[in-house]
């Protein structure tokens, strides 16, 4: 009788739907993760490890670091930290490895050439006989990589200071950054540069009134009776008008010499403009603010854009990359938790009061010029412009409980509406991608799902992840959109995030972060040549810049996976597995740890181990790279063929990675071959 080979069955198993913590085993797709940690929902289908983050102070990212290879006959030492100088070209190199013949260099300048001499500190060391460029081995060639990136990081410095960092604004290409001074007495305002954090100057403030005729920004002004001057920086009409002969504000002075007078007057020449109601004082901040600001233009055109912000403890403010304003709203306690910019108008919070500037005037805040108070039930915790077009977008306004929103255009046609009574939403956690999101007690609430749902459960975007919800929510600190990457993002502060990816309106799946830093604040723009930036302040004083590198700031990023119990729709047959096929994309060298349980790991199964798999990843394509900088017969998307044995009735498949050295890569798809045997008894 001829023997018959068992059939071999494939179950492709596509990985998607993200983290599942409490749906029922068997109701689940096989592709659902029941734990995992640092891989997100790719927009295009699969499971991500995300790109890591690096400390950012406006310097040369680490990331962007580049390596040579010169081959070389040394006749001298050179070591590591060494910089080597060709006696031909002047080039110059920093030494960041050394493996026989082969000197590994960054922060080249110059070109070197072949066959000319170097030196190290005048003494020649020796000849290149070749410059290789970039390894065609994908382990060295991420290795390398690493170490130029160590070298850059080094160069990266906290934002100087005490305590954490207080908030980040990002505002024509370049960031902000709030930290306490060292005595904690006040906190300061820094700006990122090719040289790192420079304090910036805050000016000084001078009140005054009667005023005659408009004061141009950018004057000198003298008092009448003192003889001192000052340059005006920007003039700030906070009541009145100049015609009216009763214009009363403040001045923002960038000098200022000699000593004022109150009731003086403020001339140019003969001409008297104006009178001193109060002498120049410096601007400080209070400490130990939370900063929040906001991108607004209340003067048309391009070059109109100001950056504004509050922080609760501070007046709300103005900043144009030079001026910084105070805006001085006539409050008892001037200091304001929330802004938002919303139909040319400033709005500011203060506990449970909302208040809202005069049409266009953001200096201006007196109800006869069309300034305003609408009263809450609670203290907002957010204000979020919700989509729509000009006329028809509104304003969300968060309690912590309840949401309302605010229709109309200006004083005269405002009407706040309660849109939900029973949901609200954290501090600083209400974003817009497709529609508006917001963390509340019971998960990631979308507008949508409100006004469907109500203050009810199946509201909520992570219904199925509630245990990590209800561990997290009061930790919760801030929240960013990735455009790119169509993501919402939460952040809370033991320095974990959650992940949820949106693509056209459809909830894709949602997944948890642990980062290595604490999350003190966070930001998200458009860099000036487009796409998404997002920055973090921590509890150490640094800012890190999220998506970028390979690392946690040169430390390790420790990814995993763990599907459900795939029972391959049998869940009382037992299967021989015989092997499995990971299929993996990216652009550079990857490397993974696979490992599986069999029978809801019982102990009367051998376990096996997990087991490392590499593939190089790397791929190039014609006028996209630099000679000797790209690896020749790369692919960006390959199979890793895996061992797999034993018999069960399902099998649970884990993914791991823990490396600083490699960048983000994208687990697709996963094919089992297995062989069906009998029935469990």
């Amino acid at each position: 009788m001829p023997l018959t080979t068992p059939k071999v069955n494939y179950d492709l198993i596509r990985l998607k739907g993200g983290l599942d913590q409490v749906t029922p085993t068997l109701s689940l797709p096989p592709g659902i993760a029941r734990r995992a940690a640092n891989f997100e929902c790719s927009i295009t289908g699969g499971y991500t490890r995300i790109e890591g983050y690096e400390r950012f102070d406006g310097r040369p990212s680490p990331s962007a670091a580049v390596y040579n290879i010169l081959v070389c006959a040394l006749t001298g030492t050179v070591a590591v930290g060494n910089t080597i100088v060709g006696l031909s070209s002047a080039a110059t190199g920093v030494v960041i490895a050394r493996t026989g013949n082969d000197v590994v260099i960054t922060r080249e300048t110059g070109t070197f050439l072949s066959t000319e001499g170097i030196s190290v500190s005048s003494t020649n060391v020796g000849v290149i006989t070749y410059v290789q460029g970039v390894s065609a081995d994908g382990l060295l060639d991420v290795t390398y990589r690493n170490l130029a990136a160590d070298n850059y990081r080094a160069d990266i410095t906290a934002v100087p200071g005490s305590g954490s960092v207080l908030g980040v604004g990002y505002y024509n290409g370049t960031l902000y950054a709030w930290r306490n001074n060292v005595g904690a007495t006040a906190s300061v305002m820094h700006k990122s540069s090719s040289s790192g954090w420079t304090a910036v100057t805050l000016g000084k403030t001078m009140s005054f009134d009667s005023g005659i005729l408009a004061i141009a920004d950018g004057v000198t002004l003298t008092g009448q009776s003192s003889g001192a001057t000052c340059v005006v920086a920007r003039t700030v009409l906070e009541d009145g008008s100049w015609a009216g002969s009763n214009a009363a504000g403040q001045l923002i002075l960038s000098t200022v010499t000699g000593t004022f007078t109150v009731g003086e007057n403020l001339r140019i020449g003969a001409t008297v403009y104006a009178h001193v109601l109060t002498a120049p004082v410096q601007i400080t901040l209070a400490p130990s603010g939370r900063y929040e600001t906001v991108i607004a233009n209340f003067g048309g055109g391009t070059a109109n854009y100001k950056m504004y912000g509050c922080d609760g403890k501070n007046k709300a403010f103005e900043f144009d990359g030079t001026t910084y304003v105070p805006i001085r709203t006539g409050m008892t306690v001037d200091t304001p938790n929330h802004i938002c910019f919303h139909k040319q108008h400033l709005f500011l919070s203060f506990g449970a009061s909302l208040q809202f500037s005069a049409l266009g005037y953001p200096y201006q805040w007196t109800p006869l010029l069309g300034a305003g108070e609408i009263a809450m039930n609670a203290e907002i915790t957010n204000l979020l412009i919700l989509p729509g077009n000009q006329s028809s977008g509104a304003l969300g306004v968060y309690t912590r409980q309840d949401t309302s929103v605010l229709y109309g255009t200006s004083s005269a046609t405002f009407q706040l509406s309660a849109f939900n009574t029973g949901t609200g939403g954290y501090a600083y956690t209400a974003q817009n991608l497709d529609q508006s999101y917001v963390l509340d007690d019971r998960g990631v609430i979308s507008m949508s799902t409100s006004l469907n749902f109500g203050n009810f459960v199946p509201a909520s975007l992570t219904m199925n992840i509630r245990p990590f919800i209800e561990a997290h929510r009061n930790l919760a600190v801030g929240s960013s959109v990735n455009r790119d990457k169509g993501q919402y993002r939460v952040f809370f502060s033991d320095g974990s995030a959650l992940y949820l990816t949106i693509t056209n309106g459809n909830m894709l799946g949602s997944m948890p972060i642990q980062f290595l830093d604490t999350i003190n604040c966070c930001i998200d723009g458009e860099a000036p040549s487009g796409g998404t930036v997002q920055f973090f302040g921590s509890g150490n004083g640094f800012v890190y810049q999220m998506d970028l590198g390979t690392s946690f700031d040169g430390e390790p990023i420790a990814a995993n996976i763990s599907l459900v119990y795939n029972s391959i729709k049998s869940p009382r047959i037992l299967k021989r597995y015989r092997k499995a096929s990971v299929e993996i994309t990216g652009d550079s060298y990857a490397e993974i740890q696979f490992g599986y349980d069999l029978g809801y790991r019982t102990a009367a199964l051998a376990q096996p181990v997990d087991t490392t798999y590499q593939n190089d990843l790397r791929s190039s394509y014609w006028d996209e790279m630099i000679w000797d900088n790209f690896v020749w017969d790369g692919a960006d998307i390959a199979p890793s063929e895996i061992e797999v044995s034993g018999t069960a009735e399902n099998m649970s498949i884990r993914l791991s990675s823990t490396s600083d050295l490699l960048q983000s890569f994208t687990v697709n798809n996963i094919i089992v071959h297995y062989t069906l045997r009998r029935g469990i008894r």
